[in-house]
């Protein structure tokens, strides 16, 4: 079997099922029954009809990509740079599509220089071609250095995500760790690759 590059579409859908391994069914979660980090309503949104015990890793592959991967637009985001389409992935599966987009626009329209670099865009967590436009006039304004401030501001969005879901919500607080732990465990692997050029 042929070896995985852990930066292409297939490695990194393939880290975050790692991470989210096993069948859970914890009373404090909303999410109910889960596996591989698929909720049951995920499933049955996807026509999975089974018990949640049962979803098998390569259904939860294609669930993540059908409903993340491909909606969020990450082939293009991956050939512009590896690491920021990781990042958003994992942002969106575990804290929603649209928060993901959401804090990516939010900062994009505060790092555009008053309309110098780009264009303003509504910040309404879907991706589309303004978002698109956006982010592409960001990257060519700022270079390898700008992704690598783009990453820590969208990070930074997704542990303060985490912050707030947790205290408006006691019964998070059984998960914030992990989910800190989830972010801080990758900072590693992003600093061993932060030469990754952007196309």
């Amino acid at each position: 079997m042929t070896a995985v590059d852990r930066w292409s579409m297939e490695g990194i859908i393939a880290a975050k099922v790692n991470i989210e391994a096993g069948y859970v069914n914890n009373p404090n979660d909303l999410g109910g029954p889960t596996n591989f980090g698929i909720t049951q309503a995920t499933a049955r949104e996807n026509g999975y009809t089974g018990d949640m015990r049962n979803l098998t890793r390569q259904m939860a592959l294609d669930i993540y990509k059908k409903g993340w991967w491909d909606r969020m637009r990450l082939d293009r985001i991956l050939a512009w740079n590896p690491l920021l389409a990781d990042r958003m992935f994992d942002f969106g599966i575990n804290a929603g599509r649209a928060n993901c987009i959401k804090s990516l626009q939010r900062i994009l329209n505060v790092l555009n220089r008053q309309g110098k670099l780009y264009a303003d865009i509504d910040a309404d967590g879907g991706i589309g071609p303004a978002t698109m436009t956006a982010l592409e006039g960001f990257l060519k304004a700022r270079g390898l250095d700008g992704f690598n401030r783009l990453m820590f501001a969208l990070t930074s969005h997704q542990v303060s995500y985490y912050t707030e879901i947790s205290e408006k919500r006691v019964q998070n607080e059984e998960f914030t760790y992990g989910w800190y732990d989830r972010v801080y465990r990758e900072m590693g692997d992003y600093a061993i690759k932060v030469g990754v050029c952007s196309k």
